[in-house]
């Protein structure tokens, strides 16, 4: 009789349990629901073979995956994994699948769930280093020389982005330079369109720059004017003073034969005229300018009477 009893109440205490069970599981649910979130997440690049290099691919994707809120709460995207698989792909374009891992739940969605990418050979070509000038050196100073270590250097990448290179130059940044200087620049390639190559490794990676500054001059071609100074006795006047030559060439720093016009004559005394005469006068050059000639001849021109 005992142990009917117990079966008798075995049963309603399994449904009691199961009841239970299934309101825990309800309860649970509903506090700890199954959520989505979006994770945007550094593409990996496995299996690519030595000596090559995988073109194009993104930086990173995003991947949707889903979980318990309790679990995807504390989540953060180094726990999701997204990567593409080269093994055995040979060199050119490839379209490829994107695939991703979510040990603490479920992958829902990738994006983009397919690339194109381009496997390339890595290669390697050593190519001489040119110096690239920017700026403008002080006023009156010139670039006359510049040293470069090392000379040549080795350049290492794509074998197509290496074919598009055409060369390797050092900026050097004259800008109000007014003595010699050294320095260290940093190398870039430059492509066939002008364009910096960021992709391609330069070893050494910077080249060292000694430079050396001149004072320049430059030639101008300037009028002769003729100064006077007095007048012409017995009421003549000058009609005319011409230099012969007409125009001398001088030498001079830039900012110097820049602000000059013309060449004036040092002055002429009319009262030691009494006629029409030409006569030798030294040229009056401003500091700093050297000429061609140092004297010209001037011709003067009168009219009046003049007495004996």
């Amino acid at each position: 009789m005992k142990q009917f009893l117990e079966r008798e109440n075995l049963i309603p205490r399994i449904v009691t349990l199961i009841v239970a069970c299934g309101l825990w599981l309800y309860v649970m649910s509903e506090q700890n629901p199954m959520i989505e979130r979006d994770f945007v997440v550094k593409l990996q690049q496995r299996n690519v073979a030595e000596n090559t290099v995988v073109l194009n691919a993104p930086d990173n994707v995003k991947v949707k995956v889903s979980g318990q809120r309790s679990v995807l709460g504390g989540i953060t995207e180094k726990e999701v994994v997204a990567y593409i698989d080269c093994a055995g792909l040979d060199a050119g374009q490839q379209y490829i699948p994107v695939k991703a891992q979510f040990p603490e739940g479920e992958v829902m969605e990738v994006y983009p769930n397919n690339i194109y990418v381009y496997i390339d050979r890595i290669s390697s070509r050593t190519m001489p280093v040119e110096t690239m000038v920017i700026g403008l050196p002080a006023n009156d100073y010139a670039l006359s020389r510049q040293e470069v270590a090392p000379e040549t250097v080795e350049v290492r990448g794509a074998s197509h982005r290496l074919d598009a290179m055409v060369k390797v130059v050092a900026p050097v940044d004259v800008s109000e330079k007014e003595r010699d200087f050294e320095l260290d620049s940093h190398l870039v390639a430059i492509s066939d369109t002008g364009a910096e190559m960021h992709d391609l490794a330069i070893e050494p990676a910077t080249a060292h720059i000694k430079a050396s500054l001149v004072r320049q001059m430059i030639t101008a071609e300037l009028p002769v004017l003729v100064s006077t100074t007095g007048e012409l006795a017995d009421g003549a006047k000058l009609v005319k003073a011409v230099a012969e030559p007409e125009r001398v060439k001088i030498l001079a720093e830039p900012s110097v034969a820049h602000s000059i016009v013309a060449v004036h004559t040092k002055q002429v005394d009319l009262s030691r005229l009494r006629a029409d005469s030409k006569v030798d006068v030294e040229l009056d050059l401003p500091n700093k300018v050297m000429c061609d000639t140092k004297t010209v001849t001037v011709h003067l021109e009168t009219e009046g009477e003049q007495k004996e």
